[in-house]
C-alpha cells in the first residue's frame, strides 16, 4: 500500500528538542505563561470526539498590536489535533501575554501565511535561518524537498489568526 504522495514522514522530536518546546506549556500551566510575552499563545478548543475543553500552547509567528491579531503556524499540519479541532468548532478562548479572550479566529490562505512568514523573516531573520534544521528535527509536515527556501518552507504549513472579538 503506497501513501499519497501529499502526505510527508514525520519523525517524532528528540527527547532534547521535546522539552525545551514543552517548556512554554509548563509555563502556561503554572500560571506564568504571561512571562513569555506575546511570542506565544494558549488556545482553549474543544475536542471533536470527546467534546471536551483542550488547551494548547502556540509559537506565535505574527502579532499584530494594532488588531490584536496572532497568528500560529500548524507545525504538523492540518493532522494536528488542535487544528481540526478549531475547523470543527471556533476556539473557545486565547490568552497571550496579559490578554485573555473569546477570539475570532480565520484560516489563513496560502498568499496570506506567505505574508506572515515574510514578516517573521524580517523580525526574526535568525529564527529563519533554524527553519530547514528546526521543523524536520520536529517531524514537522514540511516537504522533504531540498531547494526548499526557508519562507517556501514554513509558509506550507497551515496557519490560524486569532483577534479578540468585536
Amino acid at each position: 500500500m503506497s501513501l499519497p504522495s501529499n502526505v510527508f514522514a514525520m519523525s517524532r522530536p528528540s527527547r532534547l528538542l521535546k522539552g525545551v518546546f514543552d517548556a512554554p506549556v509548563v509555563l502556561y500551566r503554572i500560571g506564568l505563561g504571561r512571562m513569555l510575552g506575546k511570542r506565544f499563545l494558549a488556545v482553549t478548543h474543544r475536542g471533536r470526539k470527546t467534546g471536551l475543553p483542550r488547551e494548547t500552547v502556540l509559537e506565535v509567528l505574527v502579532f499584530d498590536p494594532d488588531n490584536k491579531e496572532s497568528v500560529v503556524v500548524s507545525a504538523y499540519g492540518t493532522r494536528a489535533d488542535w487544528y481540526r479541532n478549531l475547523q470543527a468548532q471556533p476556539a473557545l478562548r486565547v490568552r497571550t501575554g496579559r490578554m485573555s479572550y473569546v477570539p475570532e479566529q480565520r484560516f489563513l490562505t496560502p498568499e496570506q501565511s506567505r505574508e506572515a512568514v515574510v514578516r517573521f523573516s524580517h523580525r526574526h531573520p535568525w529564527e529563519m535561518k533554524l527553519v530547514p534544521r528546526v521543523l524536520p528535527a520536529i517531524g514537522a509536515a514540511v516537504p522533504p524537498d531540498a531547494e526548499l527556501d526557508p519562507v517556501d518552507m514554513l509558509a506550507s504549513l497551515p496557519m490560524v489568526a486569532f483577534r479578540p472579538k468585536g
